[in-house]
């Protein structure tokens, strides 16, 4: 099943440690600003992003997947009801800013095939219903490898200055395009946590290297960090904030704002 008329797909990645949840989160406050419908999809299983959004899922897809595999009670519940409806009722709502879905973590150790696949039936069957979906990937490559995501508008690509943070970008660059099969798909990188102007020349410069393009930088701002360290949502982070104001420069720039 393909997501037919939909609007805007945003897929944030990049390796783990750039700071990928508080990005993702940043870019959940200035979308929801938008006179918009907004769908914000936590697909990594340690629900970090839905944390960083002040939100606790009182069901995500993962447990619910559990549910299915032991319960007969499930699975007949399952069968009777359309699994979009399902789907939804897992959910959470945030005062009409945006609606929120989260993957989580299967209880089973071993591989999320499963969970991801109900991960992309939720993408396909709801995206049509909303202006933009933005999607905040699990680190590494391999979700965007198993095509839980088929349709990609937008793919930001975050990155640290290290050569490897870089590499995961080529990567995830690669195995996006070729899983959008020919549609037109929008990659830019994003340096995170920049603190001076000769670290953004050093990764400009290894961004070319590789073949990628550095469309902006957000530097290292401490009120991301104290409202990390406090556990505040930062949604609440004034729009001043120097990381805030930093990428929404960068998302105007690329016409996501």
């Amino acid at each position: 099943m393909e997501c037919v008329d939909s609007g805007q797909i945003i897929v944030v990645g990049g390796k783990g440690g750039v700071g990928k949840t508080s990005v993702s989160a940043m870019i959940v406050k200035l979308l929801s600003q938008k006179n918009q419908r907004l769908l914000v999809i936590d697909a990594d299983p340690v629900i970090s992003l839905t944390h960083a959004l002040g939100e606790t899922p009182v069901e995500t897809i993962g447990n619910y997947r559990e549910k299915v595999i032991h319960s007969d009670e499930e699975k007949r519940t399952l069968l009777k009801r359309p699994m979009k409806t399902i789907i939804r009722e897992m959910m959470m709502h945030n005062d009409g800013r945006f609606d929120l879905l989260t993957m989580g973590r299967a209880e089973a150790k071993g591989c999320f095939c499963g969970t991801n696949e109900l991960l992309r039936h939720g993408i396909e069957s709801l995206c049509g219903e909303y202006d933009t979906t933005l999607i905040d990937c699990e680190a590494g490559i391999e979700q965007v490898n198993r095509r839980v995501v088929h349709h990609i508008d937008s793919l930001l690509l975050l990155t640290d200055t290290s050569r490897t943070g870089m590499l995961t970008l080529t990567q995830l660059k690669d195995i996006a395009v070729q899983c959008n099969e020919g549609r037109p798909i929008s990659v830019n990188v994003l340096v995170n946590r920049l603190r001076h102007q000769a670290e953004e020349d050093g990764v400009n410069q290894m961004a070319t290297d590789f073949g990628l393009t550095v469309i902006g930088a957000i530097p290292e701002d401490p009120s991301v960090r104290e409202f990390n360290h406090a556990g505040r949502p930062l949604l609440m982070l004034p729009d001043d904030s120097p990381a805030v104001a930093a990428l929404q420069t960068i998302l105007a720039k690329v016409g996501l704002l």
